[in-house]
């Protein structure tokens, strides 16, 4: 049996200083008029745009913006929306599924339309018991954001999935006070052992227990 070749699609980009993970949450303030457009255009068609991180060198002109781009980012699908102006959008979307970013074209708009392919979502991956320890701090993290009351703003939203790897992995790797380009890293990884793996040594490497509880 062959393996099939994945599909390209072609998708709106939303290039931030940040990384978006499967099933975490992004809020944005939507005010320029090319997002103002991609957001309605979504809603409308019930699409996805893409959030890619600018890692190389924030301050290139904006014409080799995209020589700036992370090759790895995530679909992100829009589910709270609130237009407190005509031209100001206050919008949170979570992510869905990561895609490798092939190319990118900027449109006279100033949006900019990347061509992709999707890689697959995680299979569930049970904790091992190495990995038990990384599993409860952010277990102890998430009971402390629920007792104060933070959930709403939280890089996360339920299922809260803590017997899972990917889960595990992704939301300590948004929470971890790492570089945009060791994010990136960890999102490219495929295999969620892996990436866990990864978390737990950065973690142990650099006591981050002690600075992720105060």
């Amino acid at each position: 049996m062959t393996k099939s070749t994945p599909t390209v699609r072609q998708i709106p980009l939303f290039p931030l200083g940040t990384v978006l993970f499967p099933d975490g949450v992004i809020a944005l303030k939507i005010f320029e008029a090319r997002y103002l457009d991609m957001i309605k255009q979504c809603l409308r068609e019930k699409t996805e745009f893409g959030v890619v991180s600018i890692i190389k060198n924030p301050e290139v002109i904006e014409e080799d913006l995209s020589r700036s781009f992370s090759n790895i980012g995530t679909l992100a699908q829009i589910e709270d929306f609130d237009p407190i102006q005509p031209a100001l959008y206050m919008t949170k979307s979570f992510g869905t599924q990561r895609f490798t970013l092939l190319s990118s074209k900027q449109e006279a708009s100033g949006l900019w339309i990347g061509e992709v392919t999707l890689l697959e979502n995680d299979p569930f991956t049970l904790i091992p018991q190495e990995h038990q320890k990384v599993a409860q701090l952010l277990d102890q993290i998430i009971t402390v954001i629920q007792s104060e009351d933070l959930l709403g703003d939280a890089p996360f939203k339920k299922p809260f999935k803590v017997d899972d790897c990917g889960w595990v992995s992704n939301r300590l790797a948004e929470l971890l006070p790492i570089s945009l380009a060791q994010k990136n890293h960890l999102l490219a990884q495929t295999n969620p052992r892996i990436r866990l793996d990864l978390i737990t040594e950065i973690i142990e490497d650099d006591d981050l227990r002690k600075l992720m509880m105060h």
